[in-house]
């Protein structure tokens, strides 16, 4: 394990686009040594986490915050050397596009991640700051970790603030990693939002978005900047997830038809533009307020249950996503939201016909959320058939139906 922090400390140095501040490089050269000697018989420090979409967190959502933790422990300046080493490398991986050492860090990176970090890499200069700050996770072996940042895109000189929530396990081998949300138990899901609501966390984020406000209000180009490369970044991997679908999508022998698909499939690059993707939408993970601008002091228009779909209109990186809400706009928290799989260049193989009213999914599941009704007699495009369910375009996204109710044409 030593030698493989010193193989990882040496990589940041050798591929850096973190500023690290003189004070933490020493942090971390002393902080390593002591690591290294709890896990050699004496107790085990408390332990760190796994990523979660969205960037800020909030006192107020969603309506109903889940219960307390019993005992309350405090928000802390990360004072552990290996801890602050992953943390380093993570945002040094980000920042290249360096999605192998990624991959090497979480116990499991999607391929859509993967697309979208390789795509946002190319927009990103540099880390000009870092912090770490973390709160003792559901066990000893977990810890929420907190990652203050400043980050310089290319070409531009502004500095822009944000944060992101990591929750750090450590394996059966000692070695310390990030967890994917996708991978967490329901326990350390509420754990994690629990913690996150508390009021040094809640004082932490209203920290960062006071910074980011405050540079979006001095320079409005920045903000525009920002929605734009979102918008590019979206797109980009829009493209590459149909490309890759369309690779790994075997033409049907035989029928004829196997030229064209094959024409079809190698030209999803020339829809690039926002106009031909579609609305977006998204489903809300519990109940939560919609406010009449991306702060949560802002005026509150109404809320979206819990499994309600709204159509989205941007995913801002501050941590908000712009919808809209009874015909007008509206800003719900982005962590509370769930983006549908989008249908952008997705290969239409026939249609389906509802036999009966049926219910529309967001996943192949029956316990999924439902998204809505496809009426009897109801026809919907057809993108894949298997294992009982029909995947099916459906307002603009990807949604399922059970395949013993629709006649397959």
């Amino acid at each position: 394990m030593k030698d493989k922090i010193k193989a990882v400390y040496g990589y940041i140095l050798k591929h850096c686009k973190i500023a690290f501040p003189v004070v933490l490089i020493v942090v971390v050269a002393v902080t390593v040594a002591v690591a290294l000697g709890i896990r050699n018989g004496e107790d085990p420090k408390e332990p760190s986490g796994a990523i979660l979409s969205g960037t800020e967190v909030s006192s107020e959502e969603p309506v109903q915050p889940s219960e307390a933790v019993n005992e309350e422990v405090p928000l802390v300046a990360n004072e552990d050397g290996e801890l602050y080493t992953l943390v380093a490398t993570y945002c040094n991986a980000m920042a290249m596009g360096d999605t192998e050492t990624l991959m090497g860090l979480f116990d499991v990176l999607p391929e859509n991640n993967i697309y979208k970090i390789e795509e946002m890499s190319k927009y990103i200069d540099y880390y000009p700051a870092l912090e770490v700050y973390t709160k003792a996770g559901l066990d000893q072996n977990a810890t929420v970790v907190y990652v203050f940042y400043r980050i310089k895109f290319v070409n531009h000189e502004d500095e822009v603030p944000g944060y992101e929530t990591l929750y750090v396990c450590r394996n059966e081998q000692g070695e310390l990693y990030i967890k994917n949300e996708e991978n967490f138990t329901e326990e350390e899901r509420e754990y994690i939002k629990t913690v996150t609501t508390q009021d040094d966390v809640v004082e932490f984020n209203n920290r960062v978005t006071k910074e980011y406000n405050d540079l979006i209000t001095e320079n409005q180009d920045i903000l525009k900047y920002l929605q734009e490369l979102d918008n590019q970044v979206n797109i980009a991997v829009g493209v590459r997830v149909a490309q890759s679908e369309a690779e790994n999508t075997q033409a049907p022998e035989d029928d004829g038809q196997s030229q064209e698909q094959d024409t079809q499939a190698s030209e999803p690059s020339q829809e690039t533009t926002p106009q031909e993707t579609g609305p977006q939408y998204a489903t809300a993970t519990t109940t939560v307020n919609v406010r009449s601008s991306d702060s949560e002091q802002a005026d509150k228009l109404g809320k979206v249950a819990g499994g309600e779909t709204v159509e989205v209109q941007e995913v801002r990186v501050n941590g908000w996503t712009k919808v809209v809400y009874d015909g007008q706009d509206g800003y719900i928290k982005s962590e509370y939201l769930q983006l549908q799989e989008s249908a952008a260049g997705a290969q239409v193989i026939g249609t389906v016909t509802a036999t009966t009213n049926i219910n529309v999914r967001a996943a192949a599941s029956e316990t999924a959320d439902r998204l809505g009704v496809l009426a009897g007699g109801e026809t919907a495009d057809l993108l894949e058939n298997a294992d009982g369910w029909c995947k099916i375009k459906y307002d603009g996204g990807i949604a399922y139906v059970k395949a013993d109710y629709v006649q397959v044409n």
